[in-house]
């Protein structure tokens, strides 16, 4: 806990220099708050060395988790040119959007990249991309941490279908903050079980916490502590281990959020240092095992771990981009009228 909480306090210290234009850029990266600082040195230990060697890259990677993205427009933009080479992100944000993919995702522009050996947990969940776009190179999975000890009789949950059961009412927190929420789990209820699914959802849960509040108070007396946490993997891992509160990977998988990046065709040569980042390098990153790394790597994932993703079809019918920012208030309304 003691790392975790340095990593934050870091992370949130951090004063980012860097232009505030993407256009000229070889690489827009973010990614998740635990990796981010190791990410930002391994790709700018790439970016010297490839100028060393007289190919020199321009790299831009936004710090601070919840800090103002000078980047935010960038989805806006009409012209492909002005656009970077790869860009890189977590979840289903702008880059998803029907303005954006309409525009840069219709033609050749952008191709996916994998690796060699790719992970088998991303071929048996469907992540690769079948239109051969984005490049999905690792996932944020939301699992459950209980407390025993709150549950009492109650038994822990195994799949997705049993947070929904009214005997957890008040017994859940789930992952949100400010305006962001884990989105995955979302459309993964939305998915399998309707509107109805979500009310479920929402009726059982008595808050929204970040992450690393979740691993702040779980197995303790504070008010916010909850018997069952719906929560990233890494962060439920980074919780001092005790006899009452553990790690449960869900039977029917852990909701998957992707990281991903788009590479455009005409440069995968030339960008091919960065490129190796996420077909390689990113997997070597000691936390960003719990990641899922799209490359195979040592894994400290339980046996028989999967992963629930929404699948192509449903992010091509229901534009999901449009579905997250439809589903997130409604969600936060029925939690708000539960109380």
């Amino acid at each position: 806990m003691h790392d975790l909480n340095q990593l934050i306090r870091s992370i949130a210290q951090y004063e980012d220099d860097a232009p505030r234009q993407a256009e000229g850029a070889d690489l827009l990266l973010y990614c998740p708050c635990p990796v981010k600082l190791v990410a930002r040195d391994r790709v700018e230990a790439i970016a010297a060395a490839s100028r060393d060697a007289g190919v020199p890259l321009t790299v831009r990677i936004p710090m601070g988790c919840t800090s103002v993205d000078p980047y935010d427009p960038l989805f806006q933009e009409p012209d492909p040119a002005r656009l970077p080479g790869i860009i890189a992100s977590i979840g289903f944000g702008d880059f998803w959007k029907r303005t954006f993919t309409q525009r840069h995702l219709q033609g050749d522009l952008f191709k996916a990249v994998l690796p060699p050996r790719l992970n088998p947990l991303h071929v048996r969940a469907g992540l690769v991309d079948p239109r051969g776009r984005y490049s999905i190179y690792g996932v944020t999975p939301y699992i459950f941490l209980v407390d025993d000890r709150k549950l009492g009789d109650v038994p822990a949950p195994r799949v997705w279908a049993d947070v929904l059961d009214p005997k957890y009412k008040g017994m859940l927190v789930m992952c949100g903050d400010g305006d962001d929420m884990a989105d995955a789990v979302v459309m993964n209820i939305h998915k399998e079980f309707g509107m109805e699914g979500l009310q479920a959802l929402a009726n059982n849960a008595k808050c929204l916490l970040h992450s690393s509040e979740m691993a702040k108070v779980a197995g303790t007396n504070d008010p916010r502590a909850a018997a069952v946490f719906i929560i990233p993997a890494f962060f439920a891992a980074s919780v001092r281990p005790t006899s009452h509160v553990r790690m449960v990977w869900p039977e029917d998988g852990a909701c998957a959020s992707p990281l991903y990046f788009l590479a455009k065709a005409a440069e995968h040569e030339r960008l091919a240092p960065l490129l190796n980042f996420f077909l390689h390098d990113f997997a070597a990153i000691d936390s960003a095992r719990w990641f899922v790394p799209m490359a195979e790597h040592d894994s400290p994932l339980p046996e028989g771990a999967s992963l629930k993703w929404v699948g192509w079809d449903y992010v091509e019918q229901f534009d999901v981009n449009r579905l997250r920012e439809e589903l997130h208030p409604v969600f936060r309304t029925l939690l708000r009228e539960r109380r």
